[in-house]
């Protein structure tokens, strides 16, 4: 862990401050700090990151992708990138979203359409046709509810009583967008949680 000066840190004091610090609810407690280096279990999540903001909300890690850049007058300006969500409870793991509702993948070598039943960015669990073959990475395109559809490749882990566990890989603007509909997911589902947190 690194800490950025104090005029650097000044940005963000704001930016995940409590409302109410005299609430002792460990659900409503949030911490902020920066961080050089990143888990590995992160790396091939985040990409390219150098430095990361890490937000603490409840039994939620926030891992924000973090970029300085110098205007022509020496002030700095911090650009955040799209967190990823890490559930702390049992294990760090990426958040999972379960129960999806409208989202598929396809199959591209045989066109068609697996329902999705739970995702998260490294993983995702579907229903499985009998027509895939549960051996062999694929490359798919997994589509969204507003009907984006994100190029990735999934490699299957375990395959028992026709759902199959897979671990999925997504690069660039596909990663981008699937930890977007991820964090927007997690904040609709854990509002409570956001509602402190000046933005």
């Amino acid at each position: 862990m690194s800490t950025l000066s104090d005029e650097e840190l000044a940005y963000f004091s704001d930016v995940f401050a409590p409302e109410d610090d005299s609430t002792d609810n460990s659900l409503a407690k949030h911490s902020l700090s920066v961080a050089t280096e990143i888990p590995q279990v992160l790396a091939h999540i985040l990409g390219n990151a150098k430095l990361t903001l890490l937000a603490e909300i409840s039994y939620y890690q926030l891992w924000f992708p973090l970029t300085l850049k110098q205007d022509d007058l020496g002030q700095f300006s911090p650009q955040l990138g799209v967190p990823e969500v890490i559930d702390m409870r049992g294990g760090e793991r990426s958040w999972r979203l379960e129960h999806v509702k409208n989202i598929k993948v396809m199959d591209n070598d045989s066109a068609k359409y697996v329902e999705v039943l739970s995702l998260s960015s490294s993983g995702m669990t579907i229903k499985v046709p009998q027509e895939l073959n549960a051996k062999m990475p694929h490359l798919t395109q997994l589509i969204l509810p507003n009907g984006v559809h994100l190029d990735m490749v999934f490699e299957p882990v375990r395959t028992e009583n026709g759902i199959m566990a897979a671990k999925i890989s997504a690069e660039g603007e596909s990663r981008e967008m699937l930890r977007q509909f991820l964090f927007s997911e997690h904040k609709a589902k854990y509002s409570h949680l956001y509602k402190n947190i000046n933005r």
